[in-house]
């Protein structure tokens, strides 16, 4: 039937969006912790369950500059290199595991370390588990942001697709990557029924520092991206910000002078195709939930379908160019 192209079939889909701290740089305790949010979500009915970027074990949330002590420096690196995910592992087992237990599809924004026996890099990834427990695939950050490039490697591309889910097809991007509409655009091209945009923190570039915290849910670039998107591509957009506390922190975290704190409060929002808001932008510790309506895709596609009727391929077209390496298989 031609109602299975949209949700899989399901006239409605609830999602979440989990907003609520990781246990900072501990990896196993973090897993624990999402494992619980991801089986509460789905006791409350979501079938698809968002983390915010690099959520596990934590958005590296300090700046380091060319004056940081190497002592405090080096510390905070081992840990977040000891704490990073390897995919697979056991790890991912649990969080496949709750996946299953909650027959949830899951996103999960995380520090990855990279597998291949030679390498040491770290990626800022979005791991994606379906509601059987199957790891479906990742995607790596294409372009680490600004001082970001200090701790991330960039992603190959090889990943930069949708997958197909229980639920309709599903994709994402990390903060930056949203801005980049050729990297938008290949993924309407694959096709998705919901996007989920990952970002650390729902803040403005308008000054006076680099990073000031949208307090009222207004000027979030964040916001304008998940409606454009949502009205080019068609689709559902989870925006996922993070929600950090200063008490996650260690008194003796040997970063503490430098982490730019203030800037973790949420603001995370759901919004369906046109651009239009199902929630309002929310704060504070929380899992935000969104019922989604197949049929506002099938009405939104019927005026503007970018990837069909609106598409011009004669006159302008995307080309993708994926540079591989082999790495073992996930």
């Amino acid at each position: 039937m031609n109602t299975m192209k949209i949700f899989g079939g399901h006239q409605e889909v609830r999602v979440a969006i989990v907003q609520t701290p990781p246990v900072y740089l501990d990896r196993s305790k973090s897993v624990d912790k999402a494992c619980e949010k991801i089986i509460e979500a789905g006791q409350n009915g979501a079938k698809l369950v968002a983390f915010s970027e690099a959520w596990l074990p934590g958005f590296p949330a300090w700046a380091e500059s060319a004056d940081s002590m190497v002592v405090e420096w080096a510390s905070v690196r081992i840990q977040l290199y000891d704490n990073a995910l390897l995919i697979p592992s056991e790890d991912t087992k649990r969080l496949c595991e709750a996946a299953a237990t909650a027959n949830c599809n899951v996103v999960m924004g995380c520090q990855e370390l990279d597998s291949r026996p030679q390498s040491h890099t770290l990626y800022n990834t979005l791991l994606y588990i379906d509601n059987q427990g199957q790891i479906l695939g990742r995607h790596r950050k294409l372009t680490p942001t600004h001082i970001e490039k200090a701790i991330w490697g960039a992603g190959d591309g090889t990943d930069l697709t949708t997958y197909s889910t229980n639920i309709g097809r599903i994709g994402g991007l990390m903060c930056g990557e949203n801005v980049s509409s050729r990297f938008r655009v290949r993924l309407i091209d694959c096709g998705h029924d919901f996007h989920v945009m990952a970002y650390p923190a729902a803040v403005t570039l308008e000054g006076p520092r680099l990073h000031e915290p949208d307090e009222i849910g207004t000027d979030f670039m964040g916001y304008f991206l998940a409606r454009s998107h949502a009205l080019e591509a068609g689709c559902f957009v989870l925006l996922a910000c993070g929600y950090y506390t200063k008490d996650i922190f260690p008194e003796d975290f040997p970063m503490s002078d430098h982490i730019f704190m203030d800037n973790f409060r949420g603001g995370s929002c759901v919004f369906a195709p046109g651009g239009l808001p199902l929630t309002e932008p929310t704060f504070g510790d929380t899992i935000l939930y969104a019922d989604c309506n197949a049929d506002m895709i099938k009405i939104n596609k019927a005026i503007i379908d970018s990837v069909g009727h609106y598409e011009r391929p004669d006159v302008v077209s995307l080309d993708w160019h994926p540079q591989s390496y082999q790495e073992a298989s996930i």
